[in-house]
């Protein structure tokens, strides 16, 4: 995925944060406002999860030279992915 993709991702999530706080600042609904957060908070788990597969990809295409450092790089990723879920 292109810089480009991750940045309008960012720039989405970055808008419904700014529309949030126009919510509270309106006294709107608690759930319409929490209902917003969790959508927020969605967005970017799925930019960290793009970003993450990016890297493992990267480290299966184009292994690093230390056999070791490559391992811990892609045990980090994944231990992260499993967490999430």
């Amino acid at each position: 995925m292109s810089k480009s993709k991750y940045i309008t991702r960012l720039k989405r999530s970055e808008g419904q944060l700014r529309g949030i706080q126009k919510m509270i600042e309106e006294e709107r609904d608690c759930m319409d406002i929490i209902t917003q957060l969790s959508a927020v908070r969605s967005s970017v788990d799925r930019v960290m999860e793009l970003l993450i597969t990016e890297n493992l990809m990267e480290c299966i295409n184009n292994p690093i030279k230390n056999p070791d450092e490559q391992k811990e790089k892609m045990e980090k990723a994944i231990r992260y992915l499993v967490k999430k879920k």
